[in-house]
């Protein structure tokens, strides 16, 4: 998705919002213009008067940067249009003369017509008024757009908005108390507009659990380029788990190890996974063994019945079998889109660090892996015969 965030009057690309949303749009890894149009300053249009035209500000100024910055970068490409005040006008401007098909668009305190407040605003706004738009054109070539306006907005009457969204069909959210939904306010991040953009995304399970994770730990995460891996303390499984189980669309694969330090078949981790599996069908997990006696563990095979009620393909892999094939003997593959790694201490007592990797080479080499271990691997069905036979079978 390319996102084009346009300012208003007298704005740039650097004030208010506008680069709060554009860094977190780009560590969710989507790309994001954001052109400086030709503005004047207030005071020389305040000193010039009004029978002076605008020196930078105009409709056709603005055209020739958007011909030139932006309409060579996003032919055939998936767009989203966010615009603040003048900025939501030009939007239409553009659309209807370049016929561009959008995904959605969003609108901050739009307007059609002149203000009628402060003169110096409709003076350099002037070139942009347009009663005549072609709104059954535009609004096919904007299918979904929302407008965003307030109660006390100092500029554009609460009014003009909502007849804004009317004309355009948009749905409308009302902002209580918010101003110009400027920096007037401090108004220098505005997760609104942010959450309204991440629906129009279909992100990847992998991109998804990285927004968690800025959620959590924001000033660790918030200045952050897209990560390909990144490495979590052992205590933070639990979370990791809970949200890829509960975020699945395709399906998991995983490994356990027989001789794994204590677990607790009933904790959320394995609970959730179950849910999981319910819901998709498609989820397979292989417990490697090491000796036999694994297998007469109650919790382990507590472990393995519970697994196989929830409708997961259950296997048994010996794990001299795998140990000299594969680098790593617990891991996970979640929706072939990234692989979790469990590391230990050299005495596998205990993890020392999980690792989740959305790398391409790794993503490979973890397939490879599971499709060396299921070659290896026995499918349970029956849990004391089956079991019963790879003990017989590994003595």
């Amino acid at each position: 998705m390319i996102f084009v965030i346009f300012h208003g009057a007298f704005g740039t690309p650097e004030d208010n919002w506008f680069p709060e949303l554009k860094e977190k749009l780009e560590a969710l890894n989507q790309s994001v213009l954001a052109p400086q149009f030709p503005v004047d300053d207030w005071e020389d249009i305040t000193n010039a008067g009004k029978l002076i035209p605008p020196k930078k500000q105009s409709l056709k100024s603005w055209i020739k940067i958007f011909e030139s910055e932006v309409l060579p970068t996003i032919n055939n490409k998936k767009l989203c249009f966010i615009g603040h005040s003048l900025g939501c006008l030009f939007i239409l401007q553009v659309i209807e003369k370049f016929n561009i098909h959008l995904d959605s668009a969003i609108f901050v305190s739009p307007f059609m017509y002149k203000l009628n407040r402060l003169w110096q605003i409709d003076h350099v706004n002037s070139s942009f008024y347009k009663r005549d738009f072609d709104f059954e054109k535009i609004k096919k070539l904007i299918p979904i757009s929302y407008v965003l306006y307030s109660d006390n907005d100092p500029y554009v009457k609460s009014e003009f908005s909502i007849q804004f969204a009317q004309a355009m069909n948009s749905s409308m959210i009302f902002v209580k108390k918010a101003g110009h939904m400027n920096s007037e306010i401090n108004l220098n991040e505005f997760p609104l507009v942010l959450e309204l953009c991440k629906t129009r995304l279909d992100l990847s399970l992998y991109q998804k659990y990285l927004e968690h994770r800025r959620e959590l730990y924001s000033m660790e995460y918030v200045k952050q380029k897209p990560e390909a891996f990144i490495k979590l303390k052992p205590h933070e499984i639990i979370d990791e788990g809970v949200f890829h189980f509960k975020n699945l669309r395709e399906g998991g694969f995983c490994t356990f190890l027989g001789w794994s330090p204590d677990w607790d078949p009933e904790n959320r981790y394995y609970r959730d996974g179950r849910k999981a599996a319910l819901r998709m069908k498609n989820f397979s997990r292989v417990f490697v063994i090491n000796n036999p006696k694994e297998l007469q563990n109650p919790l382990l095979i507590k472990q393995i019945r519970l697994d196989l009620q929830s409708g997961i393909k259950v296997y048994l892999c010996w794990y001299e079998d795998i140990k000299d094939r594969i680098e790593e003997q617990d891991f996970g593959i979640w929706d072939d889109d990234y692989l979790c790694t469990i590391k230990y201490t050299a005495s596998w007592e205990k993890m020392s660090e999980i690792i989740l990797d959305s790398r391409k080479s790794s993503m490979k080499k973890a397939l490879e892996w599971k499709t060396i271990v299921l070659q290896k691997a026995k499918r349970i069905y029956n849990t004391e015969k089956d079991l019963q036979d790879f003990i017989n079978k590994h003595k």
